[in-house]
């Protein structure tokens, strides 16, 4: 289910885990007056140094029609979560079927609507029954239009707030 975030504030369901207001906040304060999206080179991690081990940054690589996408960034806790640590890796070398998708297919709504992206995700991680989160999307745009960049972060279902 993909579930793209228009307008300026955030839905009741993503608006209710604290950590997602807040990256959502900082992303849209750091977006020049003059600029659609900001890019990489506007977010400084001292300023969310609270949310850096639920942080995830991944690179948008053009192949032609194509997007792949790499994991230049990942948490702690992204991959207590996820059960891996993808930094440095592609999307498509670490899942395969149903999860490639799961991950990709978001990916793919945020760059091409150029707008933030929340979801809920139960899937099956190796030695665990099952795992459920919450992920919240947001493009980042090195030029303040063609998305090249995705900041994300995720918050465990079960939890509810951070």
């Amino acid at each position: 289910m993909i579930n793209i975030i228009r307008g300026k504030e955030l839905p009741k369901e993503v608006a209710v885990e604290e950590s997602f207001c807040r990256l959502y906040d900082y992303w849209r304060s750091v977006t020049p007056s003059n600029r659609t999206l900001p890019g990489r080179q506007h977010i400084n991690p001292a300023e969310i140094t609270d949310l850096l081990s639920r942080i995830a940054l991944v690179d948008v690589h053009y192949t032609g029609t194509e997007k792949q996408f790499q994991y230049r960034l990942w948490g702690s806790v992204m991959t207590e979560v996820v059960g891996k640590d993808c930094t440095g890796k592609f999307a498509h070398d670490l899942f395969t079927g149903q999860q490639l998708q799961i991950v990709q297919q978001p990916f793919n709504a945020v760059v091409e609507t150029r707008n933030p992206h929340f979801s809920e995700i139960t899937w099956d991680i190796e030695n665990r029954e099952h795992q459920s989160y919450k992920r919240l999307l947001l493009p980042l745009a090195a030029d303040g239009q063609n998305v090249n960049m995705i900041l994300g972060t995720i918050v465990e279902a079960d939890q509810g707030k951070t």
